[in-house]
Order: structure tokens, then sequence, then C-alpha cells
């Protein structure tokens, strides 16, 4: 039994179709699967893991963007120095605290796999977005064919 594995969702563009957050999910963890080929003792935990990263890489993306935003409003304001390197040091701890808690769970995953696994989960974890993406937008215009297809 796989453990349920939460995809981010992103708002809907217009004329995007909506796909499921059931299908996104498992899409994802049949691309890490099928890209990691994990025993099933090690699919688990895998996943767990693996879902910790992705909610990591969301935390401090939405934080970064935060600060971001707030280093950007500061930029050329000389009125409050004060502010400014509070909000230049908070930038900074969300870049560390990211890299530092990154680490760790990439090395509870590393614990998990073998070195071939290891190597595999890297070039997964790299490309894995454009790799879903691409798989989504194929099944949207196989679902555009069957719709026309239908209507005939």
């Amino acid at each position: 039994m796989l453990p349920y594995l939460r995809a981010e969702r992103r708002v809907n563009e217009p004329g995007k179709s909506q796909f499921s957050s059931e299908l996104v999910e498992a899409l994802k963890i049949w691309k890490l699967i099928h890209a990691v080929s994990p025993t099933p003792e090690q699919s688990v935990p895998l996943l767990a893991r693996f879902n910790e990263l992705e909610e990591l890489k969301k935390r401090y993306r939405r934080d970064h963007r935060q600060i971001y935003d707030q280093l950007k409003k500061l930029q050329g304001d000389t009125r409050d120095p004060g502010s400014s390197q509070k909000a230049l040091n908070d930038y900074r701890q969300i870049e560390e605290q990211f890299i530092h808690q990154r680490r760790e769970i990439k090395g509870k995953i590393n614990e998990i796999l073998t070195v071939d696994q290891q190597m595999k989960f890297e070039v997964f974890s790299f490309t894995y977005r454009r790799d879903l993406r691409k798989t989504l937008e194929s099944l949207l215009s196989f679902q555009k064919l069957d719709v026309k297809s239908q209507s005939k």
C-alpha cells in the first residue's frame, strides 16, 4: 500500500484543463517509483521522505517570496535601516534553514536507497517536474482528441 502523496496545486490558468489532484499525485508516485525502482520495503519510507521534501520546497518558495517582496519594497528606503537589516537577515536565515533541512531529508532518503538508486533519485529530482508537466500536457491533448472524436 502506497502512502498518500500530496501534490502542489497551482492556480489554474484560463484555458487550461483541470486535472484532479489524485491524478497528479498518482503520476508523481508512478514517476518516482519508475525512476528509482525501490523495493517494496523501500517504497513507503521513500514516498514519505519525498513528500516531506516537497512540503519543505513548497514552504521555502512561499516564505522566500514573501521576504523577497519585503526586500524589494525596502530597497532604496534609507529611512529605517533597521527594518532593512532585519529583512535581509530573515532572507538569509530562510536560505540557510532550507539548505540545512533539505540536506537532512536527502540524507534520510540516501539511507533508504542504494548508491545506484540515489543517483536515479537525483536525476529524477532534477527532471520530474518538467516530465510531469509533459505527461499532463499529453493527457490534455488526448482528452481534447477524445472530445473531438465523440462530438462527430
